[in-house]
């Protein structure tokens, strides 16, 4: 799952709608924008970042920054996706990094506790989508601990993934 770099302006209120478009523009000559919500901008790495970040200080925008992750467009959403991510004006999903965790079956397990294990997963499950032929599985990130826990009730074992 690709990471990307999420920049949340925090626009003084007051201000004109004309102020956006003006740092849009401003943005447009300095960095390069991967995606954007509202006023959450999407740059892919620290280099876009830093740029993003200096044409904020120049109209005096707080900002702050978040680590988001990219999902397969063909990734499978559960009604749980939107306390845990959004979906932009591009119609791509992201997920806050800090608050989830993926992890996918470990080889050797037998396919029939896998599929066990998986229907005790599903209450927790934000997103599945297929990587290299394995499901992967996104959770909120404080439940590792269970779901190590279900498969190991499962006779399997779960690999967590960066």
């Amino acid at each position: 799952m690709e990471t990307k770099i999420g920049i949340a302006m925090e626009l003084p209120e007051g201000k004109l709608p004309g102020f956006y478009a003006q740092i849009v523009k401003a943005l447009a000559g300095k960095a390069q924008l991967f995606d954007r919500d509202k006023e959450l901008l999407i740059v892919d790495n620290e280099a876009q970042q830093q740029a993003v970040l200096a044409v904020m200080q120049d109209f005096n925008i707080e900002t702050s920054v978040m680590k988001l992750r990219l999902l397969a467009p063909d990734a499978e959403l559960t009604e749980l996706f939107d306390d845990y991510g959004f979906t932009s004006r591009a119609e791509i999903n992201y997920l806050y990094d800090k608050i989830v965790t993926a992890f996918r079956f470990a080889e050797g397990c037998e396919e029939a506790d896998v599929d066990q294990a998986a229907l005790q997963i599903e209450e927790h499950l934000i997103a599945l989508y297929k990587d290299r032929g394995h499901d992967v599985y996104i959770v909120d990130g404080q439940l590792e601990e269970l779901m190590h826990g279900i498969a190991k009730a499962y006779r399997c074992r779960i690999e967590m993934l960066p």
